[in-house]
């Protein structure tokens, strides 16, 4: 029965994240990989703003919406005509590839013998299957002379890619099922991986994670179902009065709640497979499809973007558990792709069948950057970390190709420039107008040396974790090689940036200098230093690529079938030193701490809330205390309770019942404000509290022996009491 309740979510999820962009995607006619890792943030923008105009319109919360307004989006990009002008225009057999800027150094044309001179940079000399897309596309041209063309190129194409004319993995890489066989390949490694590690530090997915946020968002899904409202401004609602309702990032409870919709299942389970989904497929893929597409890297290279997904212990995992920061999550799953979009907007990507047009990145562009923003905020602020020196860094290079007289560098250099300043100063003011203000945004403190905050940062260790030198060799060595035999140098510049505010997050002291870098993120440490592996895989793949390649010229052996083993071997062997490092041994035994301990809700707790709704009437109001998790009868029970989170906004009467209600039989004025509230039942599930709290609403202690309530369903400690009629302010009777 678990099995067919957990298909049923699986395939909700699946279609939520996927259906509503899949027109637009389409229409697009983007590559497989392109489209499959674009597929979700078009439908979460989609999903986002689907949600505001039924909230304008009235138009009640369903699924219908997001998919309506896919179909109008796709139909619309469709008749526009945006892929069909990409095929005859990008994918013309034999087409001239257009020039590209790229790092100042010079860099051989795939025509060079593979054995010269290595400092050029193996990834730049080859084609690899960049260009047997091209030529897979255009095999259906009518002409016999464009399928003769088609045919040379991906033979030459075979013969670059493994370095031996004709082998058959050279045969077989240059094919679409290939290709496709690769980056499943990559998938199910680092997917798999961070799948296993998911489920052991959660221990089942039915769990509930024993954290703070998890009860704001848990509850805010079930106050968009109950409302019928998904808007943004109705999650914001649920905890400030009447007509204060604020904005509040709901990409992830309006996502969470159609897949509730759609299977019929509850919200803990609905929650865990959507975060499972988003760290072992949404990411992996964001990281293959900005390897496949913003460099030069072989199948090699796609192959360990996935399989690496998991290597850094951060990230996913981390915001898994801490927090728990689910729609940060979100955000950052979707990173790479903004990282993409970049290099193809300042023209470091590669030439051929995988650059994205003008037209695509004009629809792309604001709907992966909106997705990303909408799922959380401030995954604007960790896109300016890395996307600003990035685009520096293409200014530059390009500036030294003027020099060079490379054709159209000026062209590019006098679009470049004005659109870098634009983004420099837009984000200046970005980054000081929408930062919380200091005295709530330096609230979590130094935990390292500056020494010891550089090794973390190279070692890629969570915070407040040891360092573990064999991954930081890699990580050296990776670098070096992007450095020295790659044109993609963009990603360690990447890394270097995202790397400098991990070392300042770790090792400043609490002054104006730390809240002016990390004040974004609330100087948490653990927000900031995830940021680290939307770079740090990436650049591992391409410097494991170049490495492979190096290799292969000095053994031919390796340009073959042995080569492609020991490709996935050495992803397997890196991934091994990760996991076996000290720094994930101490973050396993604290992230498994935030789900299988009973610090905020234990198995009799959850038990009885399970209980609930055989026990009390749909339109009754439950007392209850956040801090102690009875207040998850909102999201698990489906019953209204009083307080849906620790902090909140809230009438009087509310405060009244949450200190005094076990005295509704002797205060006039509690009983009134339970009758007003229409209080009907209070959950008691003792004075343990999360964060080491206790008793925080005095009010619940002691209701069952005060006469005020009695007892109508207990599992083990924990109760369901029932209101006791009481004597109002007016002499009469309530309940």
């Amino acid at each position: 029965m678990d099995v067919l309740r957990v298909l049923a979510v699986l395939v909700a999820a699946l279609f939520v994240l996927g259906a509503p962009g899949l027109p637009t995607v389409l229409a697009l006619r983007l590559r497989p990989l392109t489209a499959l890792a674009v597929v979700t943030p078009v439908s979460a923008v989609l999903i986002a703003a689907s949600a505001e105009l039924g909230h304008l319109l009235s138009i009640p919360w369903t699924v219908l919406s997001p998919l309506v307004l896919g179909l109008v989006l796709g139909g619309l990009l469709w008749s526009a005509g945006i892929g069909r002008r990409r095929s005859r225009h990008t994918h013309r057999a034999g087409a001239a590839p257009e020039p590209v800027a790229h790092d100042a150094a010079e860099h051989r044309v795939a025509a060079e013998d593979a054995d010269g001179a290595a400092a050029d940079g193996a990834d730049a000399a080859t084609p690899d299957a960049q260009t047997v897309d091209a030529a897979h596309d255009a095999e259906g041209a009518a002409s016999s002379t464009s399928t003769a063309t088609a045919a040379a190129t991906t033979t030459a194409t075979a013969t670059t890619t493994t370095d031996v004319p004709g082998t058959a993995l050279g045969r077989a890489l240059a094919t679409r099922r290939g290709r496709a066989a690769t980056i499943l390949l990559g998938l199910a490694i680092g997917g798999g991986y961070i799948l296993l590690r998911a489920l052991d530090m959660m221990g089942g997915l039915f769990r509930v994670n024993q954290s703070y946020d998890n009860v704001f968002h848990l509850n805010a899904v079930r106050h968009i179902l109950r409302l019928g409202d998904g808007s943004a401004w109705t999650v914001g609602g649920m905890t400030t009065l009447p007509g204060e309702e604020t904005f509040y990032p709901a990409l992830w409870h309006q996502t969470v709640s159609l897949v509730v919709q759609l299977s019929g299942q509850d919200i803990v389970l609905a929650s865990n497979l959507v975060m499972l989904l988003l760290g072992t497929t949404v990411w992996p893929l964001a990281l293959m499809a900005l390897v496949r597409t913003g460099t030069n890297a072989g199948p090699a290279g796609w192959l360990a973007a996935g399989a690496l997904a998991g290597v850094a212990s951060a990230f996913p995992l981390s915001m898994m558990s801490w927090g728990v920061l689910l729609p940060y999550l979100y955000s950052l799953s979707m990173m790479p792709l903004v990282l993409m979009l970049i290099v193809h907007l300042v023209r470091l990507a590669p030439d051929g069948g995988q650059r994205l047009t003008g037209g695509q990145l004009g629809v792309l562009v604001p709907a992966v950057f909106g997705a990303v923003a909408l799922a959380h905020p401030q995954g604007v602020f960790v896109a300016l970390v890395m996307g600003v020196p990035m685009m520096v860094w293409a200014v530059l290079a390009t500036a030294t190709d003027l020099v060079r007289r490379r054709p159209r560098a000026g062209i590019r250099l006098a679009v470049l420039v004005p659109l870098t300043a634009l983004v420099i100063v837009v984000g200046h003011d970005i980054w000081y107008r929408f930062r919380p203000v200091e005295a709530s945004a330096a609230v979590w403190d130094p935990n390292a040396t500056t020494e010891e905050a550089i090794w973390q940062t190279l070692t890629l260790a969570p915070n407040a974790t040891p360092i573990w030198l064999p991954l930081g060799v890699l990580v050296a060595l990776c670098a070096l090689a992007v450095l020295i035999g790659s044109r993609s140098r963009w990603l360690v510049i990447a890394f270097l940036a995202a790397g400098a505010l991990s070392v300042a997050t770790r090792s400043l002291p609490v002054d104006d200098l730390r809240y002016e870098l990390t004040g974004n993120w609330y100087s948490d440490n653990n927000r900031i230093t995830v940021m680290l592996a939307t770079a740090a895989v990436p650049l591992l793949a391409v410097g494991l690529d170049v490495l492979l390649r190096w290799a292969a010229r000095l053994l031919p052996v390796l340009r073959g079938t042995v080569g492609a083993v020991l490709a996935v071997a050495l992803c397997l062997a890196i991934i091994a030193v990760g996991h076996f490092s000290p720094s994930t041994e101490v973050s396993r035994t604290y992230l498994e701490r935030e789900w299988r301990s009973d610090s905020l809700l234990s198995d009799d707790e959850r038990a009885l809330l399970l209980m609930l709704p055989e026990v009390v009437p749909e339109d009754a109001v439950i007392a209850t205390n956040a801090w102690n998790g009875s207040s998850l009868a909102y999201a698990i029970s489906d019953r209204e309770v009083l307080n849906t989170f620790m902090s909140f906004q809230a009438e009087d009467e509310v405060h009244l019942l949450n200190g005094h209600l076990d005295d509704a039989q002797r205060d006039p004025e509690v009983c009134d404000a339970a009758e007003d509230l229409g209080v009907d039942y209070a959950l008691d599930f003792g004075p343990k509290e999360l964060h080491d709290r206790s008793a925080t609403y005095t009010g619940l202690n002691e209701i069952s022996e005060t006469g005020a309530a009695e007892v109508v369903l207990q599992v083990g400690d924990a109760k369901l009491l029932r209101m006791l009629p009481c004597r109002g302010t007016d002499g009469s009777m309530n309940g």
